[in-house]
C-alpha cells in the first residue's frame, strides 16, 4: 500500500513539474512565428505577439530583448515619417532592456538592440560602441550592418557643405562612401532574406539620389529593391520613388 502511495506522489509531482515548466518555456513555435513577423516587417502584429509570450514566460529574457526590438521598430517608423513622440517608445524599450545588462553581457541581439535605442535617442557613440560588441559576438549581422550604413548616411545628411577654398573635401561624399560600405556588406550575406536585401538596395539608392545626386544610379537600386521583395515595406517604397521618377512608369 505505502509503495503506490509513494507511486501515486511521483506521478502527481512529475505532473506539476511538467506545467510548472510549461507555464516558463514559451512555445517555441509561437516563439518562432513572432520573431518572423518580425523579421518579415510586421512589427505591430510581432509586437502584440511577443507581448503576450512575455507575459505568458517571464523569464525569458530573449523574448524581451525582442519585445523591445518590435518597439524600436515602430518608433523608427515613426520617425521617418516624422510622427512626434516616437521617443517615448524608445525609452520604454530602453527600460525593458536595461535591467537585462548583467544578464545578456554577451549576447549580440541585446547588444544590437541597445545600439537601436542609442541610436534613436540621439546617442551616436554610444549606438557605435553597443554594435561593435554585437559584432564581437556575431561577427556577420546583416542587421547591425544596416543600422552602421543608417549611422553613416545620417553623417552625410548631416555634414556641412565642402569648403569653397582649400582642398577639395566633401564630408557629404564621406558619409555616402562609409555608407555605401555597410550596405554592401548587408547584401554580401548568404543566405540573406528578401525583405533585407530590398531594404539594403534601397538604401542603396537613396545614398546615391540624396548624398550624391545621381539620379540614375538610384533608380538601378530601386528597381533591384523591388525585384529582391515587391511586397516588402521597402520594395513598397522603392517602387513608389521608381514611380515618381521621370519616365519610369512608362518602362
Amino acid at each position: 500500500m505505502r509503495r503506490l502511495a509513494k507511486v501515486f506522489v511521483a506521478v502527481v509531482l512529475l505532473i506539476c513539474c511538467q506545467v510548472v515548466s510549461h507555464a516558463l518555456v514559451p512555445d517555441l513555435s509561437a516563439k518562432e512565428a513572432a520573431i518572423d513577423l518580425y523579421r518579415n516587417g510586421r512589427v505591430d502584429e510581432a509586437a502584440v505577439a511577443l507581448d503576450n509570450l512575455v507575459r505568458e514566460s517571464p523569464g525569458d529574457d530573449s523574448l524581451k530583448v525582442w519585445k523591445a526590438l518590435a518597439m524600436l521598430e515602430r518608433a523608427n517608423r515613426m520617425r521617418e515619417g516624422k510622427v512626434p513622440g516616437y521617443k517615448t517608445s524608445v525609452v520604454q524599450a530602453y527600460a525593458i532592456l536595461k535591467p537585462l545588462a548583467s544578464r545578456m553581457s554577451q549576447d549580440p541581439d541585446w547588444y544590437f538592440a541597445m545600439a537601436k535605442a542609442y541610436w534613436l535617442n540621439d546617442r551616436t557613440m554610444k549606438a557605435e560602441k553597443a554594435l561593435k560588441k554585437a559584432l564581437y559576438f556575431r561577427q556577420v549581422f546583416p542587421e547591425a550592418f544596416m543600422l552602421l550604413g543608417d549611422i553613416a548616411y545620417e553623417e552625410g545628411v548631416n555634414a556641412p557643405p565642402a569648403p569653397l577654398t582649400g582642398p577639395p573635401i566633401n564630408p557629404r561624399e564621406e558619409g555616402a562612401s562609409k555608407a555605401a560600405v555597410q550596405y554592401e556588406r548587408v547584401l554580401k550575406v548568404q543566405p540573406l532574406s528578401p525583405a533585407l536585401a530590398a531594404e539594403a538596395s534601397y538604401k542603396e539608392g537613396v545614398v546615391e539620389s540624396a548624398l550624391r545626386d545621381k539620379k540614375e544610379k538610384a533608380i538601378e537600386w530601386w528597381r533591384k529593391a523591388v525585384a529582391a521583395a515587391p511586397q516588402s515595406r521597402y520594395g513598397k517604397m522603392a517602387q513608389e520613388r521608381l514611380d515618381r521618377s521621370p519616365g519610369e512608369a512608362r518602362k
